[in-house]
């Protein structure tokens, strides 16, 4: 009898672990939905309908119902390609079909009559597959922008200053307190602050301390503070970047404002990149105070070498994962090598007369 009771225990909590992780990362996966119908548009029951990722090639089959409704639920950020076969009507296929974290989009689709063996082809738009059940306000990054545009360090968080809304939050300073280029949670001087979220940007008016941050479900920023970000979201390890301003699902609990990251994934073929950001004072201009206070510049410098490999897992004299549609990895490395300087601390201070007790206006 305790032996049952341990058992049914030891089943239940792993239950609870597998739903609790489950739950903790569906803000990363998308869903698509949509129905099948003929040129006149009754419902087609039981067409076939794929969705095959274009990166791993690894497929996703259902069957429309009665109704003609199809639906895919947790699918991972990526491109995909739809298709959809069913008697006497020509087949269908559709390129380019994006998905990101947390999205509910619905494609309808109309076959032709026709033979199956022929094919209608088309380029699915984004425009043309519709966002369902949210009124959802979002910004969002996928890998082609996050590799094409500039950065001063290598966390994607410095991205939030384009999104409409964001303003800087440093007092009479016309600059933000993160400027990007320091990692780590105990830098000093010259370097500024290390988190977007320590007092470095304010959405809409809203306090500083509402944006929080995610990297594939997991919360990376500091719980006792929510002012500093011990990870930090890496651009090069990213497929989707992506800012949260209002109306968003449930299942991302804090915020109200949240940055969400996806990293990449592998697939059907092995890919990989190296990198080097390098950043030395002796590049930069001293400011106008250094200058006027005849201090040099801070010697800040900052070296982040790393790269990434990802693929399919292949066993060498098995026939494991042959196909190499089952099974893949991706990893990412990035090495931190910073030299920080304090420089000069500026503080505001009481003049001589004041310290006597003179307090009336200065000449």
């Amino acid at each position: 009898m305790l032996k049952t009771l341990k058992l049914a225990a030891g089943v239940a909590c792993l239950v609870t672990l597998l739903v609790g992780v489950n739950l903790w990362g569906q803000g990363i996966f998308g869903t698509l939905t949509g129905v099948v119908t003929d040129p006149s548009q009754s419902v087609v029951p039981g067409a076939k309908i794929t969705l095959t990722d274009t990166a791993s090639g690894s497929t996703r089959d259902t069957v429309s119902n009665s109704e003609g409704y199809y639906s895919f639920a947790s699918v991972p950020v990526g491109s995909y390609s739809l298709s959809v076969e069913a008697a006497n009507f020509e087949s269908y296929k559709a390129q380019d079909v994006r998905l990101g974290g947390g999205e509910r989009r619905n494609l309808n689709v109309t076959l032709r009559v026709g033979s199956t063996s022929e094919t209608v082809e088309v380029n699915a738009e984004m425009s043309s597959i519709a966002t369902l059940d949210s009124g959802e306000k979002s910004f969002a990054l996928t890998t082609k922008e996050l590799e094409n545009f500039a950065q001063v360090g290598s966390n994607a968080a410095e991205y939030i200053k384009i999104v409409p809304g964001f303003g800087i939050t440093n007092g009479t300073q016309n600059k933000s307190n993160y400027n990007g280029q320091t990692i780590g949670i105990n830098a000093n001087g010259d370097s500024g602050s290390q988190s977007p979220l320590n007092a470095a940007y304010s959405y809409n008016g809203l306090p500083v301390n509402v944006l929080d941050i995610t990297s594939d479900g997991a919360h990376v920023s500091d719980p006792g503070c929510n002012c500093d970000t011990p990870v930090n979201p890496n651009s090069e390890f990213l497929q989707e970047f992506k800012v949260l301003t209002s109306n968003f699902s449930a299942e991302n609990q804090k915020g109200p404002i949240l940055i969400t990251s996806v990293s990449k994934a592998g697939g059907k073929s092995y890919h990989g990149s190296a990198f080097f950001s390098a950043r030395n004072h002796v590049l930069n201009a001293n400011d106008w105070l250094n200058n006027h206070s005849g201090v040099k510049q801070p010697a800040n410098s900052y070296y982040y070498p790393g790269g990434t490999f990802g693929g399919p897992v292949i066993i060498p004299g098995t026939n494991f994962n042959k196909s190499r549609e089952k099974l893949f990895f991706w990893t990412g490395f990035e090495y931190f090598r910073q030299t920080l300087d304090t420089g000069l601390l500026r503080a505001t201070v009481p003049t001589a007369g004041e310290l006597a007790g003179d307090f009336s206006p200065a000449e």
